[in-house]
């Protein structure tokens, strides 16, 4: 797979915190899932929440990773492709309409909502 690919193929899990950081082309966003919520479900609520999309190309999916605050609260990993800028717009939208938060990873910090950052070291980060 890896010679008709070009790269090596490597897991969520072996790439590590590294691998969510924005990289060529795409971009990784976190979204809040609440406890009586379940990650697929929101995750469709923050893609399908626009109509029309502002998207025009690419494409978003879960990413395999999530983390838990200090604070209790659990974001799931997501990656959108393409056309970033309109993912990103309908991905804010639909959080918005839902009231789902959004953060980012920013060197060694998470941020939430642009307004709230922890320490990773001071979170739980789970791959899967």
């Amino acid at each position: 797979m890896e010679k008709i690919l070009g790269a090596k193929v490597q897991s969520t899990a072996e790439l590590g915190i590294d691998g969510l950081y924005d990289r060529h082309g795409s971009e990784i966003i976190f979204f809040e899932v609440p406890e009586a919520e379940s990650p697929r479900k929101v995750f469709r609520k923050l893609t399908n929440a626009t109509d029309p999309p502002n998207a025009k190309s690419g494409g978003a999916s879960e990413y395999g990773c999530s983390i838990e605050t200090p604070n209790g609260f659990v974001y799931h990993a997501l990656t959108i492709r393409g056309d970033v800028g309109g993912w990103r717009k309908d991905i804010e939208l639909g959080a918005a309409q839902f009231g789902f938060s959004l953060a980012k990873i920013k060197k060694n910090k998470f941020e939430v909502d642009g307004n709230q950052e922890f320490e990773i070291c001071n979170c739980t980060v789970k791959f899967f």
